[in-house]
């Protein structure tokens, strides 16, 4: 058992995650790029866990960095890069911390992992930092669930009637007063013949953030604009958005 996320399952995430669309989520990400005529050469993966979205960018060919806090979830990014012979490099930081030897065109953060993040300090810090890691001319893109998805309980899930090898129960509470989400994640790992050889459990936490909050949080790191967008469209978010995009540029 431990209280720390994206560590006992960092070798097994990318079953976790099979169904996610992840080149549904790359095409939208060139949607936006192309929305807004940004010039893409280098791209910042941060919290890039296994590096599902940094091999697929790789394939296309641009120049790919992958940034993650979990040591775990890179080393697996690593392993799965040196196999399929990609040259991505990978480094273990904290988001807040960020220190790398260039900047880039564009930096990305996907599946809701700056909600992790649950210091709004912390997440002002990210910010700046990857503001000094950008181009002039360049953006953020990133995602997050909103304060409706995290209190409505989207979180609670579970696959236990599958025949999955992995299976899983998520359960989730919300705190009004902090904006924390605590998601309680319970899993199996079954062998060919479905015994269980295994069992653990991971507590996962995230922080509701405003989208108007986002925002400011954004101009004061320096970008001169940001906009939030209803996930996949082009829309603006409305009252029952769970999860919502946002782009920032740095001019």
């Amino acid at each position: 058992m431990t209280d720390a996320a994206f560590t006992l399952i960092a070798p097994y995430y990318d079953e976790l995650m099979h169904n996610v669309p992840y080149d549904f989520w790359v095409r939208y990400v060139h949607e936006l790029i192309h929305r807004y005529r940004l010039s893409v050469h280098s791209i910042l993966d941060l919290a890039c866990g296994t590096g599902n979205v940094a091999m697929r960018l790789a394939r296309m060919g641009y120049e790919v960095w992958g940034v993650d806090i979990s040591a775990p979830m890179v080393a697996e990014a690593r392993r799965k890069a040196q196999e399929a012979g990609l040259d991505i490099r990978y480094e273990v930081q904290d988001a807040s911390q960020l220190q790398l030897p260039k900047r880039f065109d564009l930096a990305l953060s996907l599946f809701d992992s700056l909600n992790y993040i649950l210091s709004p300090e912390k997440l002002q810090e990210t910010f700046q930092r990857v503001y000094a890691h950008l181009q002039s001319g360049g953006a953020f893109l990133f995602d997050v669930n909103t304060e409706y998805a995290l209190r409505e309980g989207l979180f609670d899930q579970d696959n236990l009637g599958s025949r999955r090898r992995l299976l899983y129960r998520w359960k989730s509470r919300y705190d009004e007063e902090s904006k924390i989400c605590t998601v309680e994640m319970e899993f199996w790992l079954r062998n060919a013949q479905g015994e269980v050889v295994q069992h653990f459990t991971e507590v996962h936490r995230q922080r509701a953030y405003s989208l108007d909050e986002l925002k400011q949080m954004l101009l004061r790191a320096g970008f001169d604009y940001a906009r939030p967008f209803h996930a996949y469209t082009l829309r603006p978010p409305n009252a029952t958005t769970d999860r919502a995009f946002f782009v920032a540029t740095k001019w």
